[in-house]
């Protein structure tokens, strides 16, 4: 029998040094799928190693996009023609592959897409998605578990996002670059991951501006061109590294990050009592021997990601108070709290809303990945804690870090892998 694969800490170090991190794992994903919209060569930096750009390689695999991922660069060529399938068997491991859905509409005018799978985090409807583009000409149909989807021509509309949702306004810009006339998306997404996919569409002739602010303008082309592109830094590792160093009372350099992505997270790790130093490209993280309670709220963009809230959170265990966490994006976000509870948190939850009583000291356990950032809050606590804990469902958190064992290594976390 398979022994599944743990790792295991043993807390109390503070953690201290340098740490490098590469490229956004929700910005790459989504530039993975331009090569989709054009033929051509691409090249990718600054790209990840972790499952979930293997994963998204399958499904361009499947699509007759060939990719080789070696040393962080993505070499990606598209050919004169795609198919315009992607089956249940790659598009069930991430929910990120519903995007191929824009691009196959406009390049193909066809796409059959089975429902994505990915984390368990409640509904993630692709509702938006398909109302969006059924707006600019598309017709779907739904047959046992596969989308259908249809146009003889996108066209350029205007659309109103009931909500600020990353994954819509990313789909419909996609579709939009090759509509006829304008598009124009009222309450997009503002998120740095937008922005940066919105600068890759733009080097591959696409005609956008807007990105950043609420109203996105695509004015649609004829062609596209491929093109080279260096992924931004990944903000939700850069506040997993911080939190690290904030919970053990350590200190430390985050290289590869822009702060000004992470604003109301720098803003609420100051209140917990971090201090920092800033550049264009690293923060550096001075940390304090007592940690205060705080209240956060998750929003989109610039609010605190919901993606950040169980890291923040396993940051606020050992707090000197209570610290009350509302989350406002995914109804299942609280997964993580059962498990640090386990390690003798204090914690109540109601609804949408968790309060956390700091105690003096946690205690190391056996728990459980449930999703990436669960894994994430997981590590965080664990770090803080007396004795050892062992996380199994390492395969999530893999799903998102690079290398997450060996990079808390080196700053001086006693972990392994089991």
């Amino acid at each position: 029998m398979l022994v599944e694969k743990s790792i295991q800490i043993r807390g109390k170090h503070p953690l201290n040094g340098d740490v490098y991190i590469k490229g956004a794992k929700n910005a790459v994903l989504k530039q993975m799928v331009l090569p989709i919209l054009c033929e051509g060569k691409y090249v990718i930096s600054n790209v990840p190693d972790i499952a979930d750009v293997s994963y998204m390689q399958e499904v361009l695999n499947i699509l007759g996009i060939k990719s080789e991922f070696q040393q962080n660069t993505l070499n990606i060529d598209s050919p004169t023609d795609i198919n315009s399938e992607a089956p249940y068997e790659v598009v069930q491991k991430m929910r990120a592959s519903i995007l191929v859905l824009g691009p196959l509409l406009a390049r193909k005018g066809e796409a059959k897409i089975a429902f994505p799978g990915g984390d368990q985090l409640g509904p993630r409807p692709v509702k938006m998605h398909i109302e969006a583009l059924e707006k600019m000409g598309a017709e779907f149909n739904l047959e046992h578990g596969v989308l259908i989807a249809k146009t003889d021509g996108l066209k350029g509309v205007e659309i109103n996002l009931p909500y600020a949702s990353v994954g819509a306004t990313e789909n419909t810009l996609l579709a939009a670059v090759l509509a006829s006339g304008t598009t124009t998306i009222e309450n997009a997404a503002r998120e740095p991951e937008v922005v940066d996919l919105v600068k890759m569409l733009r080097n591959m002739g696409a005609d956008i501006s807007g990105e950043g602010s609420s109203e996105i303008t695509i004015r649609g082309v004829k062609k596209l061109n491929s093109t080279n592109h260096d992924v931004i830094g990944d903000r939700v590792v850069a506040g997993t590294f911080i939190a690290a160093f904030v919970s053990t009372f350590g200190n430390g350099t985050i290289h590869g990050i822009n702060s000004l992505n992470l604003p109301m997270e720098m803003k609420k790790f100051a209140e917990i009592g971090a201090r920092f130093t800033i550049t264009d490209n690293s923060i550096t993280v001075e940390s304090t021997k007592n940690l205060n309670p705080i209240e956060i709220s998750t929003l989109p963009f610039p609010g605190i990601a919901t993606d950040l809230q169980p890291i923040i959170g396993a940051s606020l265990l050992r707090a000197s108070g209570t610290s009350i966490i509302t989350e406002n994006v995914y109804d299942q976000r609280f997964q993580w709290i059962p498990e640090v509870q386990r390690m003798g948190a204090d914690i109540q939850i109601g609804y949408q809303h968790a309060m956390i009583k700091g105690v003096k000291d946690l205690s190391g356990a056996p728990v459980r990945s449930t999703d990436i950032r669960t894994g994430a809050s997981l590590i965080i606590a664990a770090l803080q804690a007396d004795g050892e804990s062992v996380i199994t469902g390492v395969d999530h958190i893999e799903r998102g870090y690079e290398n997450i064992v060996s990079v808390l290594s080196s700053i001086g976390s006693e972990i392994e892998y089991n």
